[in-house]
């Protein structure tokens, strides 16, 4: 299976299943794998594992800062 990465941050979880943009401003946009589309429902699966990848990319940067808080203690 061929993972791509299209965004820095997840997308939200209920974000177009081609490109991961919300459906209020999505329209027709073009991306490689699809070309124009309109903004189509993601799958289950997708929803499952942008909510995962929030909840992780929530909890490092949870960690992050608690790293630098101690980096900056004397």
């Amino acid at each position: 299976m061929t993972t791509r990465v299209r965004h820095q941050a997840p997308p939200p979880p209920n974000g177009c299943r081609w490109c991961g943009i919300e459906q209020r401003g999505h329209a027709r946009r073009w991306v490689t794998s699809r070309g124009f589309h309109t903004w189509e429902q993601p799958t289950q699966a997708q929803r499952l594992a942008r909510m995962r990848a929030r909840r992780n990319a929530k909890a490092d940067r949870v960690l992050d800062k608690r790293l630098n808080a101690l980096k900056e203690k004397p």
